[in-house]
């Protein structure tokens, strides 16, 4: 017989005597079943009266235990077992039932996974299957952090067998007879409520950080100690130890912003709720040892099958502390331990979305620690453990996110109307010039006398090239440049023209160095601001011809490169274009890596033009007064160039990267300010204003960046990664193996998670900021596919490796997986496909792919840091 029948036979069994129940609780347990029945019908009938008439057809069940009492009975029988089923009994915190769980957790919801905030204390384990792993020394440092920030911590030794936090904080001398946990708890388990405050030690004066110790352990200790009974807690009507955390969370004379629990080492009774049941966050400590491994995979699956007493089915959620990794000069040692940890924590959590990396802290070994009494006051010292309190407080509601979310609740969904990022190449943009974002090396690459500009695709080399063409402050001429830029100008040519120019070279005997200066003149002659300057009377005949069409134009360049002397009568007109400017004229080009095609002869060809056309500027540039070359040019095509003087671009070539983050984010911001709703939130705050105040933006402090970018994506990725900060995250996240990350990618973000804010919006409103943070998580999906697109587009060369990556499904990848592809690794290095995650330069054990590319590849991480 099941639970529901034994208790509906007994309350036949009752009903047929004419006997009313008034408490009824049927408990399977490891040997049998438990059976309370409470009913005023008791009242005068023996024990045997009693069993006769509650358990007529329950004869063949096994029952371990049995209570039938009247009313006043019940007042002095104690605590009586809960009423549950036998899925109740299997889903206890304790370990028995835990372990059980653990090869099969289902539904995990972790509270990062919520859009709200958790209601405070965060309640926090620690907690180490072995010793030796510095648990207590990472609880106690972490609790100096928070408290230093300006958080109410409370910290409680649950290390009942070896207490020991207080005199972490030095205040165990402050411990008075009968004071502390363990007194408590016993108290609590004999219904007794006591005053709690009385059992709080204060650790510092200055910062709110409170310490519940154990106890003094003397003789009465120990025999309190066998007392308690925490599996039985969950087995009757009274639970001592959430009874515990009610009274630490609402009955102090203070609110604690987080509770930290300093978990005995192993399996004991008292750990299992503690990890299983209270915790919101567990924090395992251990260290990489083969011994620790079984037994570590066995606790963190148990508890991801467990949920805590906040209800709505939650999961504990995970961060581990790897400590003490030896501090060893060697690099490769101390990487050998964090992949180790890493890859075994992949495993743990097979199945779960999780980085491992940002759920994982490593703590050195440091002697000064390992060999002190107590806590140290050295602040270099607490930088060790930062990490913990910025998960801890990744979980904690923030003022600035309260005091925004009323200013939001009217006019989020207007601002999402109006926001829009342009996510195409620069040519495209629309409001260009409203949010072109100016750097310390924009403006280096802005600079009339640096003729070369390089970068990867995507990292603004057209926005350079648009902004001097648009530049009212700058006369430009544009000679070359991608197709939407074209306009009206007829001489920009194209794939099939260059093909056209090389029959002609090649049948003249002339070189690209004699086409781009007519090209160069041409252009100049077809927008100068004045009347241009005639060229020498055995070039002027043919500018009598109309040059008003594509073929036209063509013609016109093969006719010239076919007259005599065509070298030193079009560097003559190119002179007199520059005697007859009263200004600098810039010179633009661009368009070089796409106008040329995309077959192996188009490369050729376009390797032969570029060579040509900077080594013409090498020879004549020094000679002009006026005329200023500016190129554009993708790095990797500059790197495979092979022409004479190469070294004279030494110092007087830029290569754009976005190494700042500040100068990173403003790319989202100028466009998002675009949106007059959202300058209006922006003009609330202090530091909105002064930004808004500020008509350059390179007046633009890293604080008040940092602020607007907090408005409209929020500070804080929800559960508080190891990245916690949201603009933490998207910078690790657009890096690329080199460490590089270009604009495009960061907007394509953006536009992707406001179409699905706005989506998500309608179904579950959200007023804390603009785009919550979890929509930045699901876009990134989609931007590694762009990523992805774009580096293919780039080097088509890489499709073979990449083809290989998707089928061995999992980073890091053992280099002897890919070592075929020796000639493309280097090339994959280089632009950030691939990245050393294990051994050398030299001899390269692994390699890893970032995040940037992971997703668009189809891969996912194992153990990746």
């Amino acid at each position: 017989m099941n639970h529901s029948e034994i208790k509906e036979r007994i309350q036949n069994n009752l009903a047929n005597a004419n006997l009313e129940i008034e408490d009824l609780r049927v408990r399977p347990d490891f040997t049998g079943w438990i059976i309370v029945v409470v009913s005023s019908g008791f009242e005068g009938k023996s024990p045997e009266q009693r069993k006769n008439i509650v358990l007529v057809g329950l004869e063949d069940i096994s029952i371990e235990w049995i209570e039938l009492l009247t009313p006043a009975e019940k007042e002095w029988a104690g605590s009586l077992p809960i009423d549950s089923t036998l899925e109740d009994i299997q889903n206890l915190p304790l370990w028995p039932e835990a372990l059980a769980r653990s090869k099969n957790p289902q539904n995990v919801l972790f509270p990062s996974d919520l859009e709200e905030d958790l209601e405070p204390p965060i309640i926090a384990t620690f907690y180490s299957l072995r010793g030796g792993v510095g648990r207590s020394t990472a609880l106690a440092y972490t609790a100096r952090i928070l408290a230093s920030r300006g958080r109410t911590v409370l910290c409680v030794d649950m290390d009942l067998e070896a207490p020991g936090l207080a005199a972490l904080f030095g205040k165990e001398a402050e411990i008075m007879p009968g004071q502390g946990l363990l007194s408590i708890l016993v108290a609590l388990d004999q219904g007794e409520r006591p005053d709690i405050r009385n059992h709080i030690l204060r650790i510092s004066e200055t910062d709110e950080l409170y310490c519940l110790p154990a106890g003094i352990p003397d003789a009465n200790y120990a025999r309190l100690l066998n007392l308690l009974d925490p599996a039985a807690w969950y087995r009757e009507e009274r639970n001592p130890l959430r009874e515990l955390i009610q009274l630490l969370s609402n009955n102090l004379s203070f609110k604690p912003d987080v509770i930290l629990l300093d978990a005995r080492t192993g399996i004991t009774p008292l750990n299992a709720p503690l990890l299983f049941d209270l915790a919101d966050l567990a924090f395992i400590v251990f260290f990489p040892h083969a011994q620790t491994k079984t037994g570590t995979e066995a606790l963190v699956r148990a508890l991801l099958a467990a949920h805590t007493k906040r209800g709505r089915n939650l999961t504990p959620e995970p961060r581990f502390i790897v400590s003490p990794i030896p501090n060893s000069k060697i690099p490769e040692i101390v990487q050998r331990y964090q992949h180790t940890s890493l890859e075994w924590i992949s495993d743990w959590l097979s199945g779960i979305e999780f980085v491992e990396s940002e759920i994982t802290h490593f703590v050195p070994y440091q002697e000064a620690v390992a060999t002190s009494d107590g806590i140290l006051l050295d602040r270099e010292i607490w930088q060790k453990y930062e990490p913990i309190a910025e998960w801890l407080e990744g979980f904690l509601p923030r003022p600035s996110e309260q005091r925004q979310s009323a200013s939001l609740s009217d006019s989020k969904e207007t601002i999402l109307d109006e926001l829009e990022f342009s996510a195409g190449t620069a040519e495209y943009q629309e409001n260009f010039s409203e949010t072109f974002v100016k750097t310390d090396l924009v403006n280096k690459a802005i600079n009339p006398n640096i003729p070369l500009v390089l970068g990867r695709k995507g990292t603004g080399k057209t926005a350079i090239f648009r902004r001097l063409m648009e530049d009212s402050q700058q006369q430009s001429v544009v000679v070359l440049s991608p197709g939407p830029l074209r306009r009206n100008r007829k001489w920009l040519i194209g794939v099939d023209d260059f093909k056209e120019i090389e029959k002609t070279l090649n049948s003249t005997g002339t070189s690209w160095r004699e086409f781009w200066t007519i090209q160069t003149c041409l252009a100049c002659h077809l927008s100068w601001p004045t009347q241009p300057p005639q060229p020498d009377f055995r070039l002027a005949d043919v500018l009598s011809q109309n040059l008003d069409t594509e073929l036209a134009i063509i013609d016109y360049i093969n006719i010239l490169l076919g007259r005599p002397q065509i070298g030193i009568l079009s560097k003559d007109w190119l002179n007199r274009f520059d005697k007859s400017a009263t200004n600098n004229i810039m010179l633009l080009f661009d368009g070089l890596d796409t106008g040329f095609g995309y077959e192996d002869p188009d490369r050729l060809r376009r390797t032969n033009a570029i060579q040509g056309l900077l080594s013409l500027i090498t020879d004549i540039s020094d000679n002009l007064e006026k005329l200023r070359f500016k190129i554009v040019l993708r790095e990797d095509i500059w790197r495979q160039l092979r022409f004479e003087n190469k070294s004279h671009f030494f110092g007087r070539s830029i290569t754009l990267n976005w190494g700042k983050k500040p100068d990173f984010l403003k790319v989202v911001i100028k466009q998002a300010l675009l949106s007059s709703a959202f300058k209006d939130i922006v003009a609330l705050t202090n530091y909105g204003k002064l930004l808004l105040s500020s008509n350059n933006e390179d007046d633009w402090t890293e604080t008040q960046v940092f602020e607007v970018w907090n408005l409209l994506v929020g500070e804080r990725m929800q559960g508080g990664a190891k990245s916690a900060f949201t603009r933490n995250w998207v910078w690790n996240r657009l890096a690329d193996g080199t460490d590089n990350r270009n604009p495009r990618s960061l907007l394509q973000l953006f536009k992707t998670a406001t179409l699905i804010e706005k989506q998500e919006q309608q179904i579950n409103p959200y007023e804390k900021t603009i785009i919550r943070p979890r929509s930045l998580r699901s876009s990134l999906d989609e931007v590694s596919t762009e990523a992805l697109g774009a580096l293919n587009e780039e080097f088509p060369e890489l499709l073979e490796l990449i083809n290989k990556l998707r089928n061995l499904g999992s980073s890091p990848v053992h280099a002897r997986d890919i070592q075929e592809f020796d000639q493309q690794l280097s090339l994959a290095k280089e632009v950030g496909l691939l990245a050393i995650y294990e051994g050398t330069e030299e001899d390269v054990q692994k390699y890893k792919i970032p995040d940037l590319y992971l997703k668009g590849i189809g891969m996912t991480r194992q153990g990746q840091g």
